[in-house]
Protein backbone atom coordinates (compact mmCIF):
# COMPACT_ATOMS: atom_id res chain seq x y z
CA UNK A 1 0.00 0.00 0.00
CA UNK A 2 2.27 2.82 0.99
CA UNK A 3 4.78 1.52 -1.97
CA UNK A 4 2.08 2.07 -4.11
CA UNK A 5 1.01 5.55 -2.43
CA UNK A 6 4.50 6.91 -2.59
CA UNK A 7 4.58 6.15 -6.45
CA UNK A 8 1.78 8.09 -6.94
CA UNK A 9 3.08 11.02 -4.99
CA UNK A 10 6.09 10.83 -6.77
CA UNK A 11 3.85 10.64 -10.42
CA UNK A 12 2.41 14.02 -9.67
CA UNK A 13 5.74 15.50 -8.54
CA UNK A 14 6.85 14.28 -12.36
CA UNK A 15 3.85 15.34 -13.86
CA UNK A 16 3.08 18.76 -11.85
CA UNK A 17 6.36 20.29 -12.23
CA UNK A 18 6.60 23.69 -12.33
CA UNK A 19 8.51 25.83 -14.73
CA UNK A 20 11.14 27.03 -11.84
CA UNK A 21 12.48 23.06 -11.23
CA UNK A 22 13.70 22.86 -14.50
CA UNK A 23 15.17 26.61 -13.64
CA UNK A 24 16.21 26.79 -9.93
CA UNK A 25 17.43 30.49 -9.72
CA UNK A 26 13.75 31.39 -10.95
CA UNK A 27 14.28 33.03 -14.52
CA UNK A 28 11.36 32.89 -16.18
CA UNK A 29 9.94 30.14 -18.70
CA UNK A 30 12.17 30.00 -21.56
CA UNK A 31 11.09 31.87 -24.83
CA UNK A 32 11.23 29.88 -27.67
CA UNK A 33 10.90 31.41 -31.26
CA UNK A 34 12.68 31.46 -34.21
CA UNK A 35 15.71 28.95 -35.54
CA UNK A 36 16.32 25.68 -33.95
CA UNK A 37 19.42 23.94 -33.44
CA UNK A 38 20.11 20.39 -31.76
CA UNK A 39 22.64 18.11 -30.88
CA UNK A 40 22.49 15.01 -29.04
CA UNK A 41 25.36 12.03 -28.38
CA UNK A 42 25.53 8.65 -26.66
CA UNK A 43 25.21 4.97 -26.40
CA UNK A 44 22.87 2.82 -28.71
CA UNK A 45 21.53 -0.69 -28.71
CA UNK A 46 21.13 -2.20 -32.24
CA UNK A 47 18.81 -5.05 -32.93
CA UNK A 48 17.68 -6.38 -36.74
CA UNK A 49 14.48 -8.37 -37.25
CA UNK A 50 13.66 -10.47 -40.28
CA UNK A 51 16.27 -10.26 -42.73
CA UNK A 52 18.15 -8.10 -40.34
CA UNK A 53 18.17 -10.65 -37.40
CA UNK A 54 21.75 -11.74 -37.72
CA UNK A 55 22.62 -8.02 -36.76
CA UNK A 56 22.84 -6.93 -33.08
CA UNK A 57 25.37 -4.85 -31.04
CA UNK A 58 26.15 -1.93 -28.87
CA UNK A 59 27.40 1.41 -30.53
CA UNK A 60 27.29 5.20 -30.30
CA UNK A 61 24.65 7.75 -31.60
CA UNK A 62 24.93 11.09 -32.96
CA UNK A 63 22.06 13.75 -33.73
CA UNK A 64 22.20 16.51 -35.47
CA UNK A 65 18.76 18.99 -35.77
CA UNK A 66 18.20 22.21 -36.94
CA UNK A 67 14.43 23.63 -37.45
CA UNK A 68 12.05 26.42 -36.27
CA UNK A 69 9.80 27.01 -34.09
CA UNK A 70 5.89 26.68 -34.78
CA UNK A 71 4.70 28.32 -31.28
CA UNK A 72 5.71 28.11 -28.12
CA UNK A 73 5.22 24.46 -27.53
CA UNK A 74 6.13 22.83 -30.95
CA UNK A 75 9.32 22.69 -33.33
CA UNK A 76 9.48 21.82 -37.01
CA UNK A 77 12.85 19.57 -37.22
CA UNK A 78 15.13 18.06 -39.81
CA UNK A 79 16.84 15.33 -37.99
CA UNK A 80 20.35 13.38 -39.30
CA UNK A 81 20.95 10.10 -36.81
CA UNK A 82 23.73 8.38 -37.19
CA UNK A 83 24.75 5.83 -34.58
CA UNK A 84 27.25 2.44 -35.53
CA UNK A 85 28.71 0.07 -33.64
CA UNK A 86 32.14 -2.74 -33.83
CA UNK A 87 31.42 -6.44 -34.91
CA UNK A 88 34.46 -8.79 -34.58
CA UNK A 89 34.53 -11.78 -37.31
CA UNK A 90 36.20 -14.75 -36.81
CA UNK A 91 36.90 -16.68 -39.95
CA UNK A 92 39.88 -18.84 -41.64
CA UNK A 93 41.94 -15.88 -42.18
CA UNK A 94 41.94 -14.53 -38.55
CA UNK A 95 39.56 -11.53 -37.07
CA UNK A 96 38.35 -8.94 -38.52
CA UNK A 97 36.38 -6.26 -37.63
CA UNK A 98 33.28 -4.56 -39.02
CA UNK A 99 31.20 -1.73 -38.46
CA UNK A 100 27.90 -1.60 -39.24
CA UNK A 101 26.32 1.61 -39.73
CA UNK A 102 22.62 3.60 -39.80
CA UNK A 103 21.80 6.71 -40.96
CA UNK A 104 18.36 8.64 -41.09
CA UNK A 105 17.43 12.18 -42.43
CA UNK A 106 13.85 12.65 -41.13
CA UNK A 107 10.83 15.37 -40.93
CA UNK A 108 9.14 15.62 -37.56
CA UNK A 109 7.86 17.66 -34.99
CA UNK A 110 8.39 18.28 -30.86
CA UNK A 111 6.16 19.05 -28.79
CA UNK A 112 6.57 20.51 -25.34
CA UNK A 113 4.21 18.42 -22.83
CA UNK A 114 5.18 20.74 -19.65
CA UNK A 115 7.76 23.48 -19.78
CA UNK A 116 10.71 20.90 -19.58
CA UNK A 117 9.60 17.76 -20.68
CA UNK A 118 8.95 16.62 -24.34
CA UNK A 119 8.44 14.17 -27.45
CA UNK A 120 9.82 13.87 -30.88
CA UNK A 121 8.81 12.34 -33.98
CA UNK A 122 9.52 11.67 -37.48
CA UNK A 123 9.29 10.21 -40.86
CA UNK A 124 12.16 9.96 -43.34
CA UNK A 125 14.70 7.78 -45.16
CA UNK A 126 17.13 5.64 -43.92
CA UNK A 127 20.40 4.12 -45.11
CA UNK A 128 22.69 0.81 -43.50
CA UNK A 129 26.44 0.17 -45.13
CA UNK A 130 28.84 -2.17 -43.87
CA UNK A 131 32.55 -1.43 -43.48
CA UNK A 132 35.66 -3.48 -42.90
CA UNK A 133 37.02 -1.98 -40.06
CA UNK A 134 36.73 1.65 -38.92
CA UNK A 135 37.39 3.52 -42.31
CA UNK A 136 37.87 0.27 -44.78
CA UNK A 137 35.49 -0.26 -47.53
CA UNK A 138 32.22 -0.52 -48.04
CA UNK A 139 30.69 -3.72 -48.47
CA UNK A 140 28.54 -3.34 -51.52
CA UNK A 141 26.05 -6.14 -51.08
CA UNK A 142 25.53 -4.68 -47.78
CA UNK A 143 24.21 -1.46 -48.86
CA UNK A 144 20.57 -0.66 -48.27
CA UNK A 145 17.87 1.92 -47.88
CA UNK A 146 14.52 2.47 -46.80
CA UNK A 147 12.16 4.18 -44.68
CA UNK A 148 13.44 6.19 -41.75
CA UNK A 149 11.47 6.57 -38.47
CA UNK A 150 12.12 8.00 -35.22
CA UNK A 151 10.45 8.77 -31.89
CA UNK A 152 11.64 9.97 -28.55
CA UNK A 153 11.18 12.14 -25.48
CA UNK A 154 13.07 13.91 -23.40
CA UNK A 155 13.70 16.38 -20.31
CA UNK A 156 15.86 19.72 -20.38
CA UNK A 157 17.46 19.42 -16.78
CA UNK A 158 19.44 22.77 -17.12
CA UNK A 159 17.78 25.93 -19.41
CA UNK A 160 19.84 29.48 -19.41
CA UNK A 161 18.20 31.84 -21.93
CA UNK A 162 17.83 30.03 -25.36
CA UNK A 163 19.95 27.48 -24.38
CA UNK A 164 18.92 23.84 -22.89
CA UNK A 165 20.57 20.84 -21.95
CA UNK A 166 18.44 17.74 -21.72
CA UNK A 167 19.15 14.15 -20.90
CA UNK A 168 16.75 12.11 -23.82
CA UNK A 169 16.25 8.32 -25.21
CA UNK A 170 15.43 7.94 -28.90
CA UNK A 171 14.66 4.73 -30.48
CA UNK A 172 15.66 5.10 -34.39
CA UNK A 173 14.21 2.57 -37.03
CA UNK A 174 15.16 1.73 -40.89
CA UNK A 175 12.51 -0.30 -42.43
CA UNK A 176 14.47 -1.97 -45.44
CA UNK A 177 13.03 -4.43 -47.37
CA UNK A 178 14.84 -7.20 -46.04
CA UNK A 179 13.43 -6.16 -42.63
CA UNK A 180 13.82 -3.73 -40.01
CA UNK A 181 16.92 -2.33 -37.83
CA UNK A 182 16.25 -0.91 -34.75
CA UNK A 183 18.25 1.68 -32.69
CA UNK A 184 17.71 3.31 -29.25
CA UNK A 185 19.64 5.47 -27.21
CA UNK A 186 20.45 7.50 -24.17
CA UNK A 187 21.65 10.69 -25.19
CA UNK A 188 22.75 13.72 -23.22
CA UNK A 189 21.50 17.00 -25.75
CA UNK A 190 22.18 20.24 -26.20
CA UNK A 191 19.53 22.93 -27.82
CA UNK A 192 19.63 26.35 -28.91
CA UNK A 193 16.39 27.78 -29.79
Amino acid sequence: MNRHLFSAVLAVQFLGTSAAFADPYGDPPMKREGFAFGAAIGPGLFKGAGGMGELQGVGGDLDLRVGTTAGGNLLWLVEVVAGGYLVEVTDAGGVDQTYNALTTVTFGAQIYLREALWLRGGLGLASFLERQGRGGAVDEDSRRTGLGIIGGGGYDFFRRGRFALSVELASTVGAFRSGPLGQTSVLLGLAWY
